[in-house]
């Protein structure tokens, strides 16, 4: 660290310029003795990557970044508040702590937090800033997290560990296995510490593959920010040996939108199908990684569009369904010749599912041009292709 970037003057310049050009700025130099132009543009694109990710950070002076490549890699403010509200205790042990963000969330739901990071520079970096941000109850250690466990003697209420998902070239690696460390390896030693254990997983990890590869895991949760799946969590409890629940949290500005059930309701659940009716529904990207699509049918008492169609039906309008509602004004069956004068041309949102032919064939094909209020889902229903033009129901 290089405390001279945290001078008042030096704070100005980097926030006078978080939108200039940065290859004027290289070329320009450093108008600072004892800071270099490289240092000041680190700090520079770091902040300007946190002004959406990481608000709290951004509005708090006195904030030091590492590279920009750490604050990509980092949970982001929201996902690192909804995790930290799935759990609380007396203490929890961060084993990758990285820039700090989980552990400073984790603060406000635990008496004391330990903040493990092999990286010197970013472990100095991070306390640093839990110092700024008031977060006096966090200790950092700056070595392996896995190591800190084998050397010491304490116990602790949760561990959490989010491993490394990029190999030594920087490419993304999604199984367990991959990983670094691969927690698989590690179980037993997490629970001589820990009676509850939390390991964040790819969003594109199968939960039927970490499920068979971790032990007693009571809760698999599925974090999806404004539709998108962002954290896929597996909660292990030390001699659990009850049935798994799957938990859904899908973040909206509008509000949260939650679905939990034991995967043996989806294992026994009977869904019903039919055509479509007044309403369609679709649910949210956490439900649908979660895999419960029988059991949408039968909780929510509305029909199925067709086995391997994940889109539900039916005549009366759902309160508070976990996705998205709409309004369906008509179906035509997928017959080329007679839908290009029924929807030929159109202005719509068109979305395929469980359909032969992709997304960009039909919009060229049916000269579809993307915007508006309408939607036009090419699906398939009892068997049938058809297309369902519907708009959001708001009301």
């Amino acid at each position: 660290m290089n405390t001279n970037l945290l001078n008042s003057v030096v704070q100005e310049f980097i926030n006078k310029h978080l939108n200039s050009n940065i290859h004027e700025l290289v070329l320009k130099g450093s108008p600072f003795e004892g800071l270099d132009i490289k240092e000041l543009i680190e700090q520079i694109e770091a902040k300007k990557k946190c002004v959406l990710k990481l608000k709290t950070w951004f509005d708090t002076p006195g904030i030091y970044y590492p590279n920009k490549l750490n604050i990509e890699q980092t949970s982001s403010e929201t996902t690192a508040s909804v995790k930290s509200g799935f759990i609380k205790g007396e203490s929890i042990v961060d084993l990758t702590g990285g820039f700090g963000v989980d552990s400073y969330y984790f603060s406000k739901q635990f008496k004391t937090v330990i903040h493990c990071e092999v990286n010197t520079e970013l472990a100095g970096i991070a306390t640093s800033n839990f110092e700024v941000l008031g977060a006096n109850n966090i200790k950092t250690h700056a070595r392996d997290g896995i190591e800190f466990l084998k050397s010491c003697s304490d116990s602790f209420d949760w561990i959490y560990i989010d491993p490394s998902r990029r190999d030594a070239q920087k490419n993304k690696k999604f199984l367990i296995e991959d990983c670094s460390p691969n927690v698989i390896t590690f179980q037993d030693l997490f629970f001589k510490h820990a009676n509850n254990v939390l390991i964040k997983m790819s969003p594109m990890l199968d939960i039927s593959v970490g499920l068979a590869a971790l032990k007693q895991v009571k809760t698999v949760y599925i974090v999806a920010v404004k539709n998108e799946v962002k954290e896929l969590l597996f909660h292990q409890e030390k001699d659990f040996k009850g049935k798994t629940t799957i938990h859904t949290l899908n973040s909206q500005p509008s509000g949260d939108q939650r679905f939990s059930f034991e995967m043996l309701a989806e294992e026994t659940a009977n869904a019903s199908y039919n055509a479509p009716k007044r309403y369609l529904y679709e649910p949210n990207v956490a439900l649908m990684k979660s895999g419960a699509f029988q059991l949408i049918s039968e909780f929510f008492e509305i029909d199925k569009l067709d086995p391997h169609t994940h889109l539900y039906t039916s005549d009366r309008k759902l309160k508070d369904f976990p996705g998205k509602t709409y309004a369906v004004s008509n179906v035509f069956p997928y017959k080329k010749k007679p839908l290009k004068k029924s929807i030929g041309g159109l202005k719509a949102n068109a979305k395929t599912r469980n359909f032969s032919e992709k997304i960009q064939v039909v919009k060229s094909l049916f000269k579809l041009s993307d915007g508006g209020d309408l939607f036009l889902f090419f699906t398939s229903s009892k068997g049938k292709k058809i297309v369902i033009e519907c708009r959001l129901d708001s009301v």
